[in-house]
């Protein structure tokens, strides 16, 4: 009685691992990292699951969580602003005009790829130049500003 007792449960407990699915991937990259306080294992790969139906296909889906950031500056509205930055992308110099006469005490922010203020200063000619000639190749945003209030944003790509 004992004996075809625990037959019956030990069929029964495994019945259900015949329907269970657990997930599975398809791994093009992982490793595992050690260090003192213990090791750490993690894989790049998607998620892939069989669709039931008269046709098996193999899904995949990706496993990993994403961010999507957009950088969005409001210009002011209603005025016309003539400003050229050129050339672009830059290898020594970059010439900012101001071909607007009401643009007179304009100053810039140069910020690099981190967001850390590289340089910033005063154009106080129609014509300017900025050095870029011992900065590293990346790509910068300089943003004009007149009296305190942000009037353009360009992106400028350094080689």
């Amino acid at each position: 009685m004992n004996n075809k007792l625990l037959i019956r449960f030990f069929i029964l407990s495994l019945l259900p691992f015949g329907v269970m699915k657990a997930q599975k991937t398809i791994v093009p990259a992982g490793i595992t990292a050690t260090g003192s306080g213990g090791s750490s294992a993690y894989t790049v790969g998607q998620v892939d699951y069989l669709q039931k139906g008269t046709n098996v296909q193999v899904m995949e889906g990706v496993q990993h969580a994403y961010e999507i950031i957009s950088l969005a500056v409001e210009d002011l509205s209603g005025k016309e602003k003539n400003i050229l930055i050129y050339p672009n992308p830059v290898k020594d110099f970059l010439f900012i005009e101001l071909n607007d006469k009401n643009l007179q005490n304009t100053s810039y922010v140069l910020f690099d790829s981190q967001g850390r203020i590289v340089k910033k200063g005063n154009l106080n000619q129609q014509k300017s130049e900025l050095d870029f000639s011992l900065m590293p190749s990346s790509v910068y945003i300089i943003q004009l500003f007149e009296k305190n209030q942000n009037i353009k944003t360009f992106k400028i790509i350094k080689k």
